[in-house]
């Protein structure tokens, strides 16, 4: 497959999975009605939303012919978004793999991102380690499975390849667990 179908394929699918979320109501027409509007802009903040978020709000009120108080939305969602937009928070979303939506305000988005982007390659690396340990157990199964003995010579080369990606990937995690432990220091942060 080329790299502009490929990239087309994917493209689509990204298209058509923001449209699906898009068509989601955020909302149901008893909460148009009677929804604290500062506090849902705070708890939207809260969860990491970005300010565009509220469109969601807009569309599911507009269905039902509400308004939606976009003033108070925003005065809550600028407090939310500044408790989300912590260096500690940064560093959990991290290390859960959560996605980023790049939400933060510029004058708190440099400490969140660092945390962030520190954690979440540790985690990345985790779980590619772990992916390429899989791969190579289900090789060695394969390998233990093979009755014929050009099978388990071309599984055993296979294996053998596959152990130095696995030691590669230990090697990336080591990396960056060692990054994300001079990037705690740094901050006198507690490592978790």
């Amino acid at each position: 497959m080329s790299n502009q179908l490929s990239l087309a394929l994917r493209l689509s699918t990204v298209s058509l999975a923001f449209a699906a979320l898009a068509s989601c109501a955020t909302l149901n027409e008893d909460e148009c009605r009677s929804v604290d509007w500062t506090q849902l802009g705070q708890q939207d903040g809260v969860a990491g939303h970005p300010s565009s978020y509220i469109d969601n709000h807009r569309s599911a009120c507009a269905e039902h012919k509400l308004p939606v108080d976009e003033q108070q939305w925003s005065a809550g969602w600028e407090q939310g978004i500044r408790l989300f937009c912590t260096p500690q928070n940064g560093l959990i979303h991290g290390r859960e793999g959560r996605s980023y939506a790049n939400s933060c305000p510029m004058e708190v988005k440099t400490d969140f991102e660092g945390a962030y982007s520190v954690s979440k390659a540790v985690y990345d690396a985790r779980n590619s380690r772990d992916r390429l340990q899989r791969e190579l157990d289900s090789l060695l199964d394969a390998r233990d499975k093979a009755e014929k003995p050009e099978d388990r010579q071309r599984i055993s080369r296979e294996i053998d390849t596959k152990r130095s990606a696995v030691r590669m990937a230990e090697r990336r995690l080591w990396d960056a667990e060692g990054d994300y432990d001079i990037y705690v220091a740094s901050q006198g942060m507690m490592r978790r």
